[in-house]
């Protein structure tokens, strides 16, 4: 993707900010549909990135407002030149038993002559207080620069979402050999599983078995049929495949026969769902997926899928050791980490219970200099402020998010000590108790259009 030449504004604006050497007024504001091209011109100067076909496609999303754009001027260039940006999409996603808002955030970029100048800093104060306004639980950001975010109070989620291997070696793994037939061919015996391209005339098909799989994916957005459309549309992906239950068939008359889809895109399985009591059909997904890369003499492929899914192992064990996993990290900005936590008092007493431990109990939590403390009987939970008791747990902000995302090992944290637990109740009652589902955030939604 090649860069856009600076627009004469932008140079005329460049040769009047190095005469000058009074420091612009900055000012964070929303942005118009008339900032669509200044916009678009300062991040292909700051990021080659997107490509105008991607910008325009970006505009067509269901319930796109170009004040879901931050951007920053500098007031006294000509025509308050855009010299930052950063956009801001609000959905509704799967956490733990409920459907709450969560913020997205991407393209956060800064005019290369304006770096250094707390651009950067003033539009993610603003997303904060976005986060606040909306009431989103929290804010998700999936960047290949992580450390700028973790400056500023952002949390880094593990990998353990994704992972990446030799495709020929996965197929290995799955010890089963790669069939010979052609995929496309009718297959006359109709339990057989066929897989294939997806065909347009199966939207109903694709989007009834997200539906009936929503519950699971925790942390995937609602998608409605427009959103879906787009999504299609706009070609986030290379590969579309379908597994069809009963032969290679189109599923017209019963939605159901589609029992798993897979979208692949640059190397990377970007989602595969499939039928509740499906789970071989990922299997068979993912050996198709790795047929076709191989064909292809792709040497990696990268797995994103929830962290407890089984395929991750045989993904894992067929790394290349000289190949690293991709580097893009997903950050997370908790709104009340603490008042999120209270909310699930009641989960984590569940989680006693199931593991027999004794109650009632306390546990209290030393958090960056704060004292707090999980009360549990054996009817309720609560979180209550100001005391911590004889056994407590001390842990930083980023550890209580990390657990709010189901993405902390409690005993393990334990064992590194980055997790200090006070007394062998502590530990005992921390690892029974604090135990979250692990949120995955799909990558489509996210990813670039091809």
């Amino acid at each position: 993707m090649c860069a856009v030449q600076a627009s004469p504004l932008s140079k005329s604006i460049q040769s009047s900010s190095s005469r000058s050497s009074k420091a612009p007024h900055l000012v964070v504001d929303r942005a118009t549909q008339g900032d669509s091209f200044p916009i678009f011109e300062m991040m292909q100067r700051a990021l080659l990135r997107p490509s105008e076909n991607e910008f325009h496609i970006e505009q067509e999303r269901p319930g796109y407002d170009p004040g879901q754009r931050i951007v920053c001027r500098a007031e006294n260039q000509v025509g308050g030149q855009i010299v930052g940006h950063v956009r801001v999409i609000r959905r509704k996603t799967r956490l733990a038993d409920r459907i709450a808002t969560t913020l997205h955030v991407d393209e956060l970029a800064t005019a290369p002559e304006f770096r250094s100048r707390g651009v950067a800093a003033q539009l993610l104060a603003e997303v904060d207080a976005e986060l606040q306004r909306c009431g989103a639980e929290c804010a998700v950001y999936r960047t290949d620069s992580p450390d700028y975010l973790a400056r500023r109070g952002w949390t880094a989620l593990s990998s353990q979402t994704r992972s990446q291997g030799d495709p020929a070696q996965i197929l290995a793994n799955l010890q089963q050999p790669l069939p010979s037939r052609n995929w496309d061919d009718d297959i006359s015996e109709t339990s057989r599983l066929s897989i294939r391209l997806y065909r347009q005339v199966e939207f109903a098909g694709l989007t009834s078995l997200y539906e009936r799989r929503f519950n699971d994916l925790l942390g995937a957005a609602v998608r409605t049929q427009e959103q879906w459309r787009w999504l299609l549309d706009r070609r986030g992906f290379q590969q579309l495949y379908v597994a069809i239950d009963g032969g290679n068939k189109l599923a017209l008359d019963d939605d159901s026969k589609i029992v798993g889809y897979a979208m692949t895109g640059n190397s990377q399985v970007l989602e595969i769902v499939t039928a509740p009591g499906r789970e071989d059909v990922a299997t068979e997904l993912l050996r198709r997926i790795c047929g076709d890369a191989m064909e292809r003499d792709q040497r990696a492929i990268y797995y994103h899928a929830p962290a407890a899914d089984p395929l991750h192992r045989a993904v894992r064990s067929a790394a290349p050791p000289q190949r690293p996993v991709s580097n893009s990290t997903v950050m997370v900005r908790w709104r009340h980490p603490l008042q999120s936590l209270a909310e699930h008092a009641e989960r984590f007493r569940a989680n006693l219970v199931k593991a027999g431990y004794p109650l009632p109990c306390d546990l209290g939590l030393h958090v960056e200099g704060e004292k707090h403390s999980l009360h549990f009987t054996e009817r309720s939970g609560s979180l209550s402020d100001g005391k911590l008791g004889r056994s407590f747990i001390r842990l930083t902000q980023n550890d209580l998010v990390r657990l709010l995302c189901g993405d902390l090992n409690v005993p393990q944290a334990i064992d590194r000590g980055d997790i200090f637990a006070s007394t062998k109740m502590a530990t005992d009652a921390a690892v029974a108790a604090l135990k979250m589902p692990s949120l995955w955030f799909p990558p489509l939604e996210d990813a670039a259009a091809i």
